[in-house]
């Protein structure tokens, strides 16, 4: 239940997912993620009502080629969140969001080593431009602010460096961040997607029943598997994984 002194734009979870069914809608409410691909059909019941990531998944999903991966969980409010009001309760969001260094040593479950943990980014900084060399502190902020875009540098143990855009938003019940990569990515030293053509989303939204987050991973112009040397590439998998880990980061960022 949202405690009485966050609830001024609180909305259900029914009402916020109007086009998913009751079955997944309770798996959902119990604490389960529900995901799902382009590459079984139509994952707009995914996004919520209202969303700030809205638009770009129109983008994504309407790409003549490409995939889109999308994944979304409910989870409880924090004992700490009790006494904030929603400015307050949004803003200690908007602040988890912007400690992207403490990306660094994420997991993510890796099916090629048997369904177990795997360290998903071995580095992670702040940047304040495209340069790698301009790091910076992870921002803090006690007003949010209009617009915030900053880039963060990213070790994958899977796609080696890269470096994200991540663009910030605000709503009234929630926030959005969206990451596209400013730089190819590689596999094994080998180019496989190029500047620009992976977003990465996440939309947290204040609900009765908890925080909802909903991410979206896309990637444009490739299949959902390659073939790179004597390596099947399986980007749609990579992509799913990827987003569940923002997921749990940002969740964990809440305990």
């Amino acid at each position: 239940v949202l405690f009485a002194s966050i609830s001024v734009h609180s909305v259900s979870v029914r009402e916020l997912l109007p086009e998913m069914d009751e079955e997944l809608l309770e798996t959902l409410i119990s604490g389960e993620v529900v995901s799902d691909s382009t590459q079984n059909g139509d994952i707009h019941y995914l996004i919520p009502k209202g969303a700030l990531i809205s638009d770009t998944v129109e983008t994504v999903t309407s790409y003549e080629k490409g995939f889109v991966v999308g994944a979304t969980a409910l989870v409880p409010y924090p004992e700490k969140f009790r006494d904030m009001t929603t400015a307050e309760l949004i803003l200690s969001l908007y602040n988890y969001g912007q400690s992207l260094s403490s990306l660094k040593g994420i997991t993510y479950i890796s099916h090629r080593a048997g369904d177990k943990p795997k360290i998903l980014f071995e580095e992670a900084s702040v940047l304040s431009s495209p340069n790698q060399k301009d790091k910076i502190e992870d921002p803090m902020f006690d007003v949010i602010p209009e617009y915030n875009e900053l880039y963060v540098y990213l070790k994958d143990t899977s796609f080696g460096k890269n470096i994200y855009r991540v663009e910030v938003r605000v709503k009234d019940n929630g926030l959005s961040m969206e990451l596209k990569n400013s730089n190819e990515l590689k596999f094994m030293g080998i180019g496989i997607v190029a500047e620009g053509k992976i977003t990465m989303l996440v939309e947290v939204t204040l609900t009765d029943e908890g925080i909802l987050f909903s991410c979206v991973g896309s990637v444009k112009d490739k299949n959902p598997t390659m073939n790179i040397l004597v390596y099947k590439v399986d980007l749609e998998l990579s992509f799913m994984n990827r987003i569940i880990a923002l997921k749990d980061w940002y969740v964990d960022k809440l305990k």
